[in-house]
């Protein structure tokens, strides 16, 4: 039974009372599990995982910012942590998007420095996880202003696939970068393998971004 079902009705009877559901709607909120909070997490995954889902945005940046410390806290032990690497940039990241696109630029650099530096030494990581998210900030990022590359994004994002071929994040970025540079064969292969993996497994809240992206190729590829 999912855990928050199941409180929510263990609260159900002793909230009906004569008021019926006007009693229990006014309660409902008081029966369901309070969102995470930032010191409730113990890994930097965990914080960066906890705020995407977060709803309030004051505690989506106080869990990016505490998965920037307990990355930094791996580091501190090992300086080399793939784990601590890839996630202390994904929490950089963001947290500086909390701030405004503009905010983030300066962080960009330092992000793809870390990820250069784990892709080297660990480039399987989370399935070519340095890989995919070079590949995508190069493609997305400005190239006068910032560090967007066409050339470094189609290295980077062919360079997942090839590391980690059944990865649907790996096969959606590169499906939604071969479509916008014309190769449309390509990209619409790589989104069929993207949807037949997204339908092997549950991937979590990112998988919602890959469906998307590998749809709209679908699309634009008939």
């Amino acid at each position: 039974m999912d855990t928050n079902k199941g409180q929510a009705q263990r609260c159900a009877p002793r909230l009906m009372g004569g008021g019926g559901l006007p009693l229990l709607a006014m309660f409902a909120l008081w029966c369901l599990p309070s969102p995470v909070q930032a010191n409730q997490v113990a890994s930097a995954r965990e914080a960066y995982q906890a705020g995407q889902a977060a709803q309030d945005a004051k505690l989506r940046r106080a869990l990016f910012t505490q998965g920037m410390e307990l990355a930094r806290a791996r580091l501190a032990r090992q300086a080399d942590d793939p784990e601590g690497m890839y996630w202390l940039a994904l929490n950089m990241g963001a947290e500086a998007l909390e701030r405004g696109k503009l905010s983030a630029l300066p962080v960009v650099p330092r992000m793809e420095q870390i990820l250069l530096t784990l892709d080297k030494a660990n480039p399987g990581f989370e399935e070519a996880g340095a890989a995919r998210v070079l590949g995508r900030l190069y493609y997305l990022a400005p190239a006068v202003i910032s560090i967007g590359s066409n050339a470094k994004a189609k290295q980077f994002l062919l360079r997942a696939v090839a590391l980690a071929p059944d990865h649907p994040g790996n096969l959606a970025f590169a499906a939604d970068f071969l479509l916008d540079h014309g190769d449309k064969v390509q990209a619409r292969q790589f989104a069929e393998r993207c949807l037949v993996r997204l339908g092997a497994r549950d991937f979590g809240r990112d998988a919602r971004e890959w469906r998307e992206l590998a749809r709209h190729v679908l699309e634009e590829t008939r």
